[in-house]
This record gives C-alpha cells, structure tokens and sequence, in this order.
C-alpha cells in the first residue's frame, strides 16, 4: 500500500491554521492572495481553494477529501496538490498545525 502523501511530504494528522500575522484575502472571485508579514503572497485559483479551506479545524486529509469531492477530481491527484501547497506554506513559516 502506497503512503496517502507524496515522499518527503511534511504533512501530519493534525488540524491546520495559518500562522500569526498571515491572513487569507480575497479581492473577487479570480483574485486572492495571502498578507503574510513579509508582504503578499498572490495565490492561483487552485491555492485559493486549498487556502479558504484551511481554518484551525480541518486536517491535511480534511482538506484533500474536501477539495476531491467539490472539484470531482482523483484523489491521488489532490492529495499531492494540497500536500504541496501545504507543505510550501509551512516552509515558508506560513501555515503552522493546531
């Protein structure tokens, strides 16, 4: 049985929150970024929904069930999407677990 998210991935059980100071803004519906202290992050469409999404409740899996079921997309597929999204904010000390 494969891992459910990709090598490498720094993904865990727990629920996911934004870190202090990085909030979620949405100017329309094409149009939404991230005011983190460092400045703004723009985000893709696909990003925008990962990041709606994300509010101190919902685990990683949470979020990819979520997102594969809205968007009828393979789960596999959202699995890596949401992992690397998520995995790129907390690099950046953007997205912290609960």
């Amino acid at each position: 049985m494969r891992p459910p998210y990709p090598a490498g991935s720094s993904v865990s059980a727990e629920a996911l929150r934004f870190a202090p100071g990085v909030r979620l803004r949405r100017e329309n519906e094409r149009v939404a970024f991230l005011l983190v202290p460092e400045g703004i992050v723009e985000l893709s469409s696909t990003a925008a929904a990962i990041a709606e999404l994300i509010d101190g409740t919902r685990t990683l899996e949470a979020l990819t069930l979520t997102l594969a079921q809205q968007y009828d997309a393979p789960l596999e597929t959202m699995r890596g999407d949401v992992a690397e999204f998520c995995d790129s904010l907390r690099d950046r000390g953007h997205l912290i677990d609960c």
